[in-house]
């Protein structure tokens, strides 16, 4: 037996900024050999022998058992881990110095998930390896012919292999010359990391009678394969002389004719190298345990290949530990470069550089819920290393990661509250504004300043000091977010690894599953029914409900259109949560705007910001019945135009369906809860009754609820099983009869009637509308039991001659004269005052007030002239002082307001400090005016000339200032309403030394960098024609193309021809603002579109002559209405504007290639104040480094790109305010700007 050797070394990095820890470990380190225990097995061989030579290719058929203890380790990743290394292994048999070409074939695999019990393993080596040659005879096939006959067994244990003397350096243990015996064919190996796979070659080796180096022969005992002091680098393992003599002896004895044989398998395991599917950090990984990931930085001075340097500790990126072994094969450790042999090489160095596709890893298992309540995510991930792609292969297709939704019971607290309270747990931890001062902020959630992705990476809004920052990597999966667009009904948009992403109505990421309009997840709106009506009614000065929206309706959409003198409110239980105050209320989301089931109020403004529109949406299924109220200002006496215009409908599920679908992951988190059903019939025939209603104890099961057993809802308040009702009023003398009829059938003394049931409609009469004077009353008729007078069904009377209800004047006794008033305006607009009253005695006759004498009141107690006022003070208010004027001449602008907090105080109104007012009801500080249509305009007329006929020049055209009536131009000041049109721009007529250009040819615009050396290719140019074909195959090293079209079109390109040279990383590369595309194989014939209207074609060669032909064209397409796109090399651009508040609005410059672009603001007109500062800014994006610059506050700017694409996206106010930034622009060269960095501004000009 040969122990294994094991060193420590530390090695500390002489700048002091990082520490290494190393460790040599051996990759085996030693193997049980010979002894005399064991029998050569000589006699027992299964086949005769039929060759003294190696053939030129062997095959060995290999069973690979796999122990259930190395399947709790690696689990889902057992297969994936066991081939890799069995990769190792088979390379290492393939060695050319083995001189025996083995592949290894897999029969099979099996993977235990409990131990075998005929499988001893034990500190006895020799019988733990006589009990797994056991079990494979009885499970292996001993007729060769059989497809699942192998020749040898490999058991792979992670038990801790143990010598007769208890050394633990074991890594495996086999019988010298045991293969292809019937008694000895099998071998065991520990698992302890990449280095399993050699283990494995070692093992076969000593099965195929190769003893260690050194022992019985003259090769050295370290250096190789067979090394017996395990203290070999694996980067240089070869088969030493003595092995391949031995394996020689080996074969021509006739010992290994059982691998001779063709295999029945389609062919050996793949030689992709084991690096494709073990990345470095599962590499690290395996090595140092599940926390430990690959070193961030790296020592100069070591081979990026020769060893694995790993983060231990997951909270320290100051030091890693490093592994003195190599990184595997096929292990990326550069740009299209990967480790071999401890060396970092090209794929022309590698032995396969056939392209590799990536591939699937297998499904992790489902996550833990990441919230209890509310709705939280439980995922799965796999990954694209089974193998990675490599050398040119393709990403793997389809999702890496699949999620839902999980414990959806809703919380107690809101969605919102949920975010607040992750933003909130951060207020102790210090905000570094300044280096070493630790700044301490309340931080609540950045609602509606960020959406999307932004959002879920926990950008929270510090309290009071309006600005926003990350607090974290990201929000709590499950966290709800906003998207751009409203999700579809049913869906939910839910943060999920820091990104915002949407769940279907089933509860599963992207499933696009939605509810229909009855609430059903993927139902087809068959199961309810529409309700709609309309009202116009109510009281004067209060509240009157004319809807009740039922529990489970869906899709609640009300609109009033008269909301001049009129208002809606919502009341869900006895709390308002719409208005309800006496005034319209602002614009409201409840319970919160992140709450799916949320109901949405909001109220839409004509131009003179007067109330045009209420409207009220709830998607529903309603969760408990809201009452819907109206308020108008004045009764029915003034008119219908003070009347409310209300129209509503929603969906209520049908009478024979009771059931409400609704989704539960989980039925150990589903609650039981009691199902109240619709009310019955009301008890009374007129008048207060009562209506029964069934309750039942339920819970969800497979999607529906089902109706348990009461006692499971024991611990819930069990709502009532009636509810008052009121049918009508009573007429005179019914209800006293009524009375009358119940006593004597309590009494048991009415006589049972032998006559049959006569059904009649009976006059029911409403009391006169008034006590004295002329009044009304309303007749309608219901259908009644002639004998008991007992209400029934309408079915039982004749339809046909129910008489129609009706309207009846009553009089009663003239009303006497009485006391009147005439209210004079209070003395104070809130809190206590007096208002003065003009008496005067009045009686109503014939409907009109008739004033009197006042000796004729004087029976009555004549009131005080003066009455105490109260209105409703509130502590403070928000209040427009002032509004400024337009911003613009004509048309539509916007005005700026000046808004304070005030108070009351000693009866004085004063202005006190915001914080006292509610910042979520603040007015709006801009709004819009219209002042005049506008009647002045720029006329432009057509560009002139070039002014060369070839090279560049330049052209010019007139543009004038025009007015409504005159033909002839207007004094430009009259214009300056609208940004002037340019009137000078850059023209180029082709190369001077080039032929008059065809129509197929595109027009040009070229680089100011290149037009010293202009030839035929279109290299460093921006074509703009709106088709043309493009030949790279004249041109050298890296070429790019530019191509743009207007904001409404898109570009789709054809590859006619391509002589790429994949081998040399030869590529053509096409670039939109949205995607990027890079080919090299199956160039020729393929076809894209671009998302965006301008491109950029990247052609890299290393071969004069090769490269791509190409064809363009334009297609139409969609835009933003206030986009702008410009080419030109210079000029001035004005903030766009537009009236939508769901998008902003950009300009979008592009140069020809190697060309920067600087950006100049000459003008910022808008007024910043603590409200509109933090939403108003410009954001520049440079795209060729993907980095953004935000410019707040009046500071005027310089920017400049450092490529050749820029955008320019306005916020808040600019959207609104035409004219309120301007900037020239213009297209310079690399030397123009080796003063200043690129995308780097001016530390003067730095946005506040």
């Amino acid at each position: 037996y040969c122990p294994g050797v094991k060193a420590e070394q530390a090695d500390t990095q002489e700048e002091g900024k990082h520490v290494f820890y190393d460790s040599v470990l051996s990759a085996a380190a030693a193997w049980l050999e010979r002894s005399n225990d064991f029998s050569t097995g000589k006699g027992r061989w299964k086949r005769l022998r039929r060759s003294a030579v190696i053939p030129d290719i062997t095959h060995l058929e290999l069973l690979v058992v796999v122990g259930p203890d190395v399947q709790q380790v690696h689990r889902q990743d057992t297969e994936r881990y066991i081939l890799t290394n069995l990769n190792i292994a088979s390379e290492l048999l393939r060695d050319m110095t083995l001189g025996a070409n083995m592949r290894v074939h897999l029969v099979r695999m099996i993977i235990l998930s409990e131990p075998e019990p005929e499988i001893q393993l034990s500190t006895n080596i020799t019988s733990s390896l006589r009990s797994v040659c056991d079990w494979g005879r009885r499970i292996n096939p001993s007729n060769d012919t059989d497809p699942l006959h192998a020749d040898l067994l490999l058991y792979i244990t992670r038990y801790d292999l143990v010598l007769p003397d208890g050394n633990k350096q074991v890594r495996g243990v086999a019988q010298l010359g045991g293969a292809c015996s019937s008694e000895w064919s099998c071998v065991i190996t520990e698992d302890t990391g990449f280095d399993l796979g050699i283990t494995i070659a070692h093992e076969i080796g000593h099965s195929f009678g190769i003893n260690h180096d050194g022992e019985g022969n003259t090769c050295s005992r370290s250096g190789f394969m067979m090394a017996s002091d395990g203290g070999y680098n694996s980067v240089d393992l070869t088969w030493s002389p003595c092995s391949r003599q031995q394996l020689l002896t080996f074969f021509s004895e006739g010992k290994a004719e059982c691998v001779k044989d063709l295999p029945a398998m389609e062919g050996p395991l793949q030689d992709w190298k084991p690096g494709l599917y073990y990345g470095v950090d599962d590499q690290c990984r395996i090595a140092f345990g599940s926390s430990a990931r690959a070193c961030s930085f790296s020592n100069p001075d070591l081979p990026a290949c020769r060893f694995l340097s790993c983060h231990i500790n997951p909270d320290d990126d100051s030091s890693c530990k490093r592994l003195l072994v190599p990184l595997l094969d096929g292990t990326e450790c550069a740009p299209n470069q990967w480790c071999l042999k401890g060396h970092c090489v090209r794929p022309d160095d590698l032995s396969s550089p056939d392209v590799v596709h990536g591939s699937w890893s297998s499904w992790s298992e489902f996550s833990s819920c990441s919230r209890t309540c509310g709705g939280g995510v439980t995922l799965h991930t796999r990954q694209c290393n089974n193998p990675r792609p490599a050398f040119g292969g393709n990403d793997c297709e389809g999702p890496d990661i699949e999620a839902e939704l999980c414990n959806q019971q809703p919380c107690e607290r809101t969605q919102l509250d949920f975010m607040a309270e992750q933003c909130s747990q951060t207020d102790t931890h210090p905000l570094y504004l300044l280096t070493n001062r630790a700044s301490f902020y309340t931080w609540i959630p950045a609602l509606g300043f960020t959406q999307g992705d932004e959002q879920c990476r926990y950008m929270c809004q510090s309290d009071g000091e309006n600005f926003i920052v990350s607090r974290g990597s990201q929000f709590v999966d499950g966290t709800r977010c906003e998207t751009d667009s409203p999700p579809p009904f049913g869906a939910a948009a839910a943060c999920l690894r820091g990104k915002c992403q949407l769940f279907g109505c089933d509860g599963v990421l992207h499933s696009g599953k939605v509810r229909d309009i009855c609430g059903v997840c993927g139902g087809n709106g068959s199961s309810c029914r529409l309700i709609s009506d309309s009202y116009s009614g109510g009281q004067a000065r209060e509240y009157t409900t004319f809807l009740s929206v039922p529990v489970n309706a869906t899709q609640v959409h009300i609109v009033n259109k008269a909301p001049l003198f009129t208002h809606m409110a919502v009341k869900a239980g006895e709390k308002y949560i719409v208005s309800g105050t006496g005034s319209l209320a602002l614009n409201t989301t409840h319970p919160s705007p992140l709450d799916e089931n949320r109901l949405e109020y909001r109220i839409h403004l004509t131009p003179d910001l007067l109330p045009e529109m209420e409207e009220l949406f709830v998607p529903g299924p309603l969760q408990q019945e809201i009452k819907i109220q109206i308020y108008r200002k004045y009764g029915k006496e003034y008119g219908e135009k003070t009347n409310p215009n209300i129209s509503y409908q929603f969906y209520v599920p049908e009478r024979n369906s009771s059931l409400t679908v609704f989704l539960c992951e989980n039925l150990l988190t589903c609650v039981y809860r009691w199902h109240v059903s619709e009310p019955g019939d009301c008890s009374a025939i007129c008048g207060p009754g009562e209506a029964k209603r069934i309750i039942s104890c339920v819970r969800p099961e497979d999607g529906v609820i089902v109706e348990v057993d009461q006692s499971l809802c024991s611990k819930l308040i069990k709502p009532p099983d009636s509810v008052p009702c009121v049918v009508d009023v009573c007429p005179i003398g019914w209800e006293s009869e009524r009375k009358v009829k119940s006593t004597i059938t309590s009494s048991g003394l009415l006589p049972r009637s032998s006559q049959p049931r006569v059904y009649v409609w009976s006059p029911v009469i409403s009391q006169c509308s008034k006590t004295c004077g002329n009044g009304t009353l309303q007749v309608w008729f219901s259908c009644v039991d002639h004998q008991t007078t007992l209400g029934v069904p309408d079915f039982h009377c004749d339809a046909s001659t129910k008489p129609h209800p009706k309207s009846e004047i009553c009089s009663t006794s003239p009303c006497p004269p009485m006391w009147r008033s005439k209210q004079g305006v209070c003395s104070v607009t809130c809190g206590g005052g007096v208002a003065n009253r003009v008496l005067y005695c009045a009686r109503e006759a014939e409907g009109e007030e008739e004033v009197v004498e006042d000796s004729e009141c004087s029976d009555f107690n004549k009131p005080t002239a003066a009455k105490s006022s109260h209105h409703h003070c509130r502590l403070s208010r928000w209040k427009v002082i002032r509004t400024s004027p337009c911003s613009v001449s004509c048309d539509l602008g916007v005005a700026q307001r000046i808004v304070s907090c005030v108070q009351f105080i000693h009866g004085k109104e004063s202005v006190v400090a915001e914080e006292n007012c509610q910042t979520t009801v603040k007015p709006a500080i801009t709004v819009p005016c219209l002042v005049q249509v506008c009647t002045f305009r720029w006329e432009v007329k057509p560009w002139s000339q070039c002014s060369v006929s070839c090279g560049y020049g330049i052209q010019s055209r007139a543009v004038s200032c025009m007015g409504p009536s005159k033909p002839e131009p207007l004094s430009p000041l009259l214009c300056m309403h609208m940004p002037k049109p340019i009137t000078i721009q850059v023209c180029y007529m082709g190369s001077c030394r080039d032929v008059p250009s065809t129509s197929d040819t595109p027009t040009l615009l070229h680089s100011p960098l290149s037009h010293k050396n202009m030839a035929q290719s279109a290299c460093g140019q921006l074509l703009l024609e709106e088709s043309g074909t493009v030949d790279l195959t004249d041109v050298t090293n890296r070429c790019t193309v530019s191509i743009g079209r207007p904001l409404d079109e898109v570009i789709h390109i054809r590859v006619v021809a391509s002589s790429l040279d994949c081998r040399k990383k030869e590529y053509v590369a096409f670039f939109d603002r949205l995607a990027f595309v890079r080919k090299c194989t199956h160039v020729a014939g393929s076809e894209l579109t671009t998302r965006t209207n301008v491109l950029l074609v990247r052609q890299n060669l290393l071969t004069p002559g090769n490269g791509v032909v190409f064809t363009y064209s334009s297609q139409k397409n969609k835009k933003r209405d206030c986009d702008i796109q410009l080419f030109s090399p210079s000029g001035v651009f004005e903030n766009p504007i537009t009236s939508s508040t769901n998008h902003t609005c950009r300009v979008l410059v592009n140069a020809p290639p190697s060309v920067k672009i600087r950006i100049q603001a000459v003008h910022i007109g808008l007024v910043f104040n603590t409200t509109n500062s933090q939403s108003t800014y410009i954001m520049i994006r440079d795209m060729d480094v993907l980095k953004t610059n935000v410019f707040k506050g009046n500071q005027l700017f310089q920017w400049h790109s450092s490529g050749n694409m820029a955008e320019v996206e306005f916020h808040g106010d600019y959207l609104h305010s035409k004219g309120s930034f301007r900037a020239q622009y213009s297209f310079i060269t690399s030397r123009s700007l080796s003063w200043s960095q690129p995308g780097r501004r001016d530390r003067r000009d730095e946005g506040k």
